[in-house]
């Protein structure tokens, strides 16, 4: 085999990958502030389903995140939405909870999971997520004393939702909310 059969499919395989290459570093570049616009806009809709009496958030950079708590956002009306991510079944749970000042959860949603579909997906559905609206104190599944009922067969799941909102309400609670 001389160098020329070598050499020749070894910089088309360069030329090649470096084409691809330069293509998806432009296709990077165009889609990167779409991307981050369509995000911030998802997390505006998700921030004003949990707390739908406030108009507008500020991300709290210097507050101090303890346990699961990922962010804080301070709503114009004088309440918290917290974003915490607790353990599940399947790994973590994104949980996003509205807390008014008055320290009583306004809202719930679960953003983002890995949990069995058919499962523990089911804390992203209605007739889970509300039953958060309202309580204050202390936040835990029936199986363990609370007024939560677990999703059937996903007491893991539903625990760890639960653990979310205590962490949201221990960190008003903490920093400025009503106890």
């Amino acid at each position: 085999m001389n160098t020329k059969e070598v050499v020749k499919p070894a910089v088309v395989l360069l030329l090649i990958s470096a084409v691809a290459a330069a293509c998806l570093g432009a296709v990077s570049e165009i889609t990167a502030e779409p991307i981050a616009l369509q995000n911030e806009k998802t997390l505006n809709e998700s921030m004003q389903a949990v707390m739908p009496e406030a108009s507008s958030f500020e991300q709290l950079t210097d507050a101090e995140l303890t346990g699961t708590i990922t962010a804080v956002y301070q709503a114009d009306n004088g309440g918290y939405v917290l974003t915490t991510e607790p353990g599940g079944f399947g790994g973590a749970v994104k949980t996003m909870v509205g807390v008014g000042a008055d320290g009583v959860i306004t809202g719930l949603r679960v953003t983002g999971h890995s949990e069995t579909p058919g499962l523990g997906a089911k804390a992203t559905e209605p007739d889970f997520y509300e039953q958060f609206t309202g309580k204050s104190g202390s936040v835990a599944v029936t199986k363990d004393g609370g007024e939560i009922v677990p999703i059937t067969s996903s007491t893991i799941t539903s625990r760890a939702v639960c653990a979310g909102a205590q962490e949201a309400l221990d960190w008003v609670a903490a920093n400025g909310g009503a106890n």
